[in-house]
């Protein structure tokens, strides 16, 4: 049987190529692809070579798959063939060979395009948990790309007041749909004061926010958001900071306010054994599908485009040097598979 997969072959070019579907291992599946997200900011990253980024090519993207089980390995009990999965790290392929570790069962009433953004939507539900957030506590979500607008629906029933700084206007807009209260675009005059204002306005504390998500992964963005973070806050480091090329006022931020500065890297996982603010990566997938399905996630609002593999070149172009790339990119697998 031939798959096809997406490979960054040498820097800024990314192709699809064939490959020989293999049968499973013992402890693995194999899945039917039907989408896989594009992740854009690490995508750009990797494909470009940009710091902090492993530099090898070829290298395969993509981690996040959904699609139907057609095979199982002999020791595989837990799964079956015609179950739907979500895959963590199978990469961009109209099939996907995996350990069944990285599978997780979607719901019924959760459709692949919706169960796509699964391991998306985990990385603010990280940020949060790790953030150890109380109900009642102000929150600003900073970044609005998929991270931030996820994290703004995952932060609503806690935040008093949440607010979101985001820099294109459609995405503002998505922010206060999903629950934001007040939105700001990162070169608001004064930004710093009014974020202090609405906060001691909504709940009579002064000094700015309790819990601040930054998702923008942007050395700018963390400077300024350390300007209104309350005493004893928390900003938590859920985007990918690539470069550091600005510095820091340590003890006028972080120091003397007692600041906690915390990285929400998904490295920072536990594998095993889920404990009080760090659960594992299954169990967070599984509290998403399970918000996906009951309707408190919105994942098809942040779906932009689907697209076919067949246009990887220009899709990863785009990528690179379109500014304005859309929002949720979708590869669309279905007429790749051998029936």
């Amino acid at each position: 049987m031939t798959g096809y997969r997406v490979w960054f072959v040498q820097k800024e070019k990314a192709i699809l190529q064939t490959f020989k579907v293999r049968d499973p291992k013992p402890d693995e599946v194999q899945v039917k692809v039907d989408f896989t997200l594009i992740s854009a900011g690490t995508e750009k990253a990797y494909l470009s070579g940009s710091n902090n980024t492993a530099g090898k090519f070829p290298t395969c993207p993509g981690y996040s798959s959904v699609g139907t089980i057609i095979g199982t390995g002999a020791n595989v009990v837990n799964y079956k063939e015609g179950d739907r999965v979500f895959v963590a790290y199978g990469g961009h392929g109209s099939y996907n060979i995996v350990s069944h570790k990285k599978c997780t069962l979607i719901p019924d009433r959760v459709s692949f395009e919706e169960a796509v953004f699964t391991r998306l939507a985990g990385f603010p539900l990280l940020a949060l948990r790790r953030s150890r957030i109380e109900m009642g506590e102000s929150v600003v979500v900073v970044g609005l790309g998929m991270l931030g607008l996820f994290a703004v629906q995952l932060a609503r029933l806690y935040a008093i007041p949440l607010i979101a700084v985001g820099n294109r206007e459609i995405r503002r807009q998505k922010a206060l749909k999903f629950g934001a209260e007040y939105v700001f675009a990162p070169d608001e005059p004064n930004l710093s004061q009014n974020i202090q204002d609405i906060i001691k306005m909504k709940t009579g504390r002064m000094g700015g926010a309790d819990v601040i998500i930054e998702t923008s992964g942007q050395i700018d963005a963390l400077n300024s958001c350390l300007t209104y973070t309350a005493r004893l806050g928390r900003v938590m480091l859920s985007g990918c900071n690539r470069v550091t090329d600005k510095p820091i006022d340590l003890y006028k931020y972080i120091h003397y306010k007692g600041v906690e500065l915390i990285g929400a890297h998904d490295g920072t996982r536990t594998r095993y054994n889920s404990a009080p603010f760090r659960w594992t990566a299954q169990r967070d997938y599984n509290t998403i599908l399970k918000f996906l399905e009951d309707g408190r996630l919105n994942a098809k609002d942040m779906l932009s485009e689907i697209v076919s593999p067949a246009e990887t070149t220009l899709i990863y172009n785009r990528l690179l040097y379109e500014r304005d790339f859309p929002l949720g990119v979708v590869f669309d697998w279905r007429e790749f598979h051998d029936n």
